[in-house]
């Protein structure tokens, strides 16, 4: 079962496939494969340690007790919070234990979305460049981001330290990966990607339809069986599986929906590539809150995601996103995945989520997981807060974390070229001096008078 999880990252580059030519595809799967490999081997040598270097902390299981070194605020032996694991780098933690070794490479799949995200999207990027950047995002900054949701970091702690809710909740990682990686894209392509606006007025064409249905339904699949194989899950509140697929599929059938509606009535014909992207859109804006929702919010939500992604998918083509990089368009998605648990959850699963509520929950027992407006609550329990907190927090770490550096380099990189032209140019001979000495001289014993 656990290695259907592999459909996830494996769909999402069918999904972005089925918009590219035969030559960009080409393109697209060798800084795909670049981006995925060394993603996956920083993810082994530090990445792992970083996200879940102190669960051990946390969990209360023998085999988890190589991972329990954190970076936190204070010298407290059991933090309530942490900002970074500091055990199990190198292999070391997985060597030591089949439990560890099977969290490690259950979190794999996670980590190459992200990666696949991120190299498809790099449009005009050499394999080479786009696998240097590949290091620090797999070796560092996505691991961060996990840390701070599912290795107990400080934005699941929310709940407990600022009263919101139950923190940050996204079992599905909508946020962790997917709007964590659309930020880091963002911050690569725009320093050294030039926009290119297009001032079409028609939705842009399709090349493989069917490889990107096949994607869109891999992709779910692939997702469903990762989150409910989690070798943390028995540490966590059990969530329902199926209701979960129900949910998630519903959310997605609304989506097709709303994307065919708003093509159908735009453009006189349902667009195939369109309502392929919004299933996918429809799967990472509503898996994550699926656990926590009924049927009809999650098919109403759906269908509010579907009838919203061709106007963003037509806004960022007017802004200048060229078609390979409207990979950005999953990483916003991944943002409304977040806040749609703020929006949905009514109560019904998650009691105790991130330790919070775990025998009542705003005076209610057995409460689990609720949002906006507390669905028959007296009050807000600030769950929206803290998945709005999440999600810009996530997709600005990865804005900067990657953007920062990339955007430092370009502008060394011009001041090198500006320096240089200049000397260059102070170099060169000046059109006057290199005349000859003696043009322009009247020869001796001729008169210049007329």
């Amino acid at each position: 079962m656990e290695g259907l999880s592999w459909l996830w990252p494996i769909g999402l580059m069918a999904v972005l496939w089925a918009g590219m030519s035969e030559e960009e595809a080409r393109r697209a799967l060798a800084r795909g494969l670049a981006a995925g490999v060394v993603a996956l081997t920083m993810w082994g040598m530090t990445g792992f340690a970083w996200a879940f270097g102190g669960i051990g902390l946390w969990v209360e299981r023998p085999e988890f007790q190589a991972l329990q070194r954190v970076y936190t605020l204070g010298a407290d032996p059991q933090p309530l919070w942490s900002v970074i694991g500091l055990s199990g780098f190198f292999f070391h933690a997985v060597e030591q234990s089949p439990a560890i070794a099977a969290l490690w490479l259950h979190y794999a799949p996670a980590v190459l979305t992200g990666a696949i995200l991120l190299g498809f999207g790099l449009e005009g990027w050499s394999p080479f460049a786009v696998a240097l950047v590949s290091i620090g995002f797999g070796g560092f900054v996505l691991p961060v981001g996990m840390h701070w949701v599912w290795g107990n970091g400080w934005l699941s702690r929310l709940g407990l330290t600022l009263n919101l809710g139950h923190g940050v909740v996204d079992p599905a990682g909508a946020g962790v990966v997917l709007a964590l990686s659309g930020g880091a894209l963002l911050g690569l392509l725009l320093p050294w990607s030039p926009r290119q606006p297009s001032p079409e007025r028609v939705f842009p064409p399709v090349h493989l339809p069917l490889l990107g249905a096949w994607g869109s339904l891999l992709f779910g699949i692939g997702w469903l069986f990762w989150l409910t194989t989690d070798p943390l899950a028995a540490a966590r509140p059990a969530l329902d599986p199926v209701l979960l697929a129900r949910n998630g599929w519903l959310g997605v059938v609304g989506a097709a929906l709303g994307a065919g509606l708003y093509t159908g009535l735009v453009a006189r014909e349902m667009d195939t590539l369109m309502i392929l992207r919004a299933m996918t859109v429809g799967w990472i804006a509503g898996i994550s809150a699926a656990p926590f929702t009924g049927p009809w919010l999650a098919g109403g939500w759906g269908l509010l995601i579907g009838l919203g992604t061709p106007p963003l998918v037509y806004g960022l083509r007017r802004w200048g996103i060229t078609p390979q990089s409207l990979a950005l368009l999953y990483g916003a998605a991944g943002i409304l995945g977040l806040l749609a648990v703020g929006v949905l959850a009514d109560g019904r699963a998650g009691v105790g989520w991130n330790e919070v509520g775990r025998e009542t929950f705003m005076g209610v027992p057995n409460l689990g997981v609720v949002g906006v407006p507390g669905w028959g609550s007296p009050a807000d329990p600030g769950q929206l807060t803290a998945e709005g907190v999440g999600g810009m927090v996530l997709s600005l770490w990865g804005f900067l974390a990657m953007g920062g550096p990339a955007a430092g380099i370009r502008w060394g990189w011009k001041q090198w070229q500006r320096r240089r032209k200049k000397a260059v140019g102070l170099a060169a001979p000046s059109p006057v001096s290199s005349q000859n000495p003696e043009e322009g001289k009247t020869p001796e014993g001729v008169s210049t008078d007329s």
